[in-house]
């Protein structure tokens, strides 16, 4: 196999191998993470939005009743209620969590409301139930040590959790309430169906998430700034020493690569935080897909953004891989969104205008 270094001081004992090989490993990657995804048994949930849902007429309508969804907010204070509605046909089955960041959070309690319900429990006087509708209420638990989410990655404080069979067609409401204020995520529905945005877009969902939990910006953010930056400083060290100038479109390739290294660094930094908190679980080896193969993209980007020195008959095949990898990136959730399009940019700008020798 004919394989040349990485041309950049201090990273000469990374071996990447020739252009055709690194575009057959890159399907082959995306095969494997394909194959994964499909066999996975772990849960992952679509991002949604509540909007102002404190009284039953305003509830947050989720339109696929079934569909996993994964909801990040906030309930104000005690004595009013959050409603979410579903619109569902005898035999459906209404499921789904409610977890809160941390042990030391407010227990959460749910009523289920609808047709046909049974009804059961002490239910606030605050709850607002339509005519013709039972009421049961579920009573949250203290969550004990947390289980690992491999997708975000995340510990989850599960303190309740409900799975019925809907006994009627009709609209159903499940209204989540606490002793106080404070955050609390509502995960409703189980089966893993993504829309082309939803997917795309779970990269910038994530932060918010890691907001949600506790966390300050700056420690979320620091792990992808560090790389960036050094790599930036890198650059433009490997730049004047090398005593060319180095165009628009090398620059666009080389900084998407540092933004899926930098992603990247968040990803384990948060796999590393959870851990600490539920211990190890298999679920890591999820994560895993989502820290080695958009490192290997990224390395792949650097490596072909940094060959853009050659001949100008293979500057088309670099722009195409740059673009293919670019395209992968965006599945892989690899460097926030921004490092795919910037790749995805960069590629074409290098297929449609070439660069000259040396530029």
């Amino acid at each position: 196999m004919n394989c040349n270094y990485f041309p950049i001081q201090g990273l000469n004992g990374i071996k990447l191998c020739s252009k055709g090989t690194i575009i057959t490993w890159v399907f082959v990657l995306f095969f494997v993470f394909t194959c994964i995804a499909a066999i996975s048994p772990v849960s992952a949930h679509a991002p949604a939005n509540t909007g102002s849902n404190e009284d039953i007429s305003n509830a947050t309508i989720i339109v696929n009743p079934e569909k996993s969804y994964a909801i990040y907010t906030d309930l104000h204070q005690s004595g009013e209620a959050q409603y979410y509605k579903f619109s569902m046909q005898k035999g459906q089955q209404l499921f789904g969590t409610v977890q809160v960041p941390d042990s030391g959070s407010m227990v959460m309690d749910i009523v289920i409301i609808g047709p046909g319900i049974v009804s059961s429990g002490n239910v606030p006087p605050f709850i607002e139930i339509p005519a013709g509708s039972g009421a049961m209420v579920i009573e949250g638990t203290k969550p004990g040590k947390p289980t690992y989410e491999p997708f975000t990655p995340q510990p989850i404080y599960e303190v309740a959790h409900f799975n019925l069979t809907v006994p009627e067609d009709g609209d159903y409401y499940i209204a989540a309430y606490g002793p106080g204020g404070g955050n609390y995520g509502f995960s409703p529905g189980f089966l893993e169906q993504f829309t082309i945005s939803e997917w795309l877009l779970i990269p910038i969902s994530v932060i918010s998430i890691y907001l949600w939990s506790g966390q300050s910006l700056a420690l979320v953010i620091t792990p992808f700034l560090f790389i960036v930056i050094s790599g930036l400083a890198l650059l433009i060290f490997y730049q004047k020493k090398s005593g060319k100038r180095w165009g628009y479109r090398k620059w666009i390739v080389l900084f998407s690569g540092l933004l899926y290294l930098g992603g990247v660094t968040v990803t384990i930094t948060q796999t590393i935080h959870t851990l600490l908190l539920t211990g190890y679980s298999y679920g890591v080896l999820l994560t895993l897909i989502f820290i080695v193969i958009p490192s290997i993209l990224g390395i792949v980007i650097i490596r072909e953004g940094l060959s853009l020195t050659r001949e100008k008959r293979s500057v088309p095949l670099t722009g195409l891989l740059i673009l293919i990898v670019g395209l992968l990136g965006l599945i892989m959730w690899a460097g926030f969104i921004i490092g795919p399009v910037l790749a995805i940019l960069g590629g074409t700008l290098v297929i449609i205008y070439p660069m000259k020798k040396n530029q």
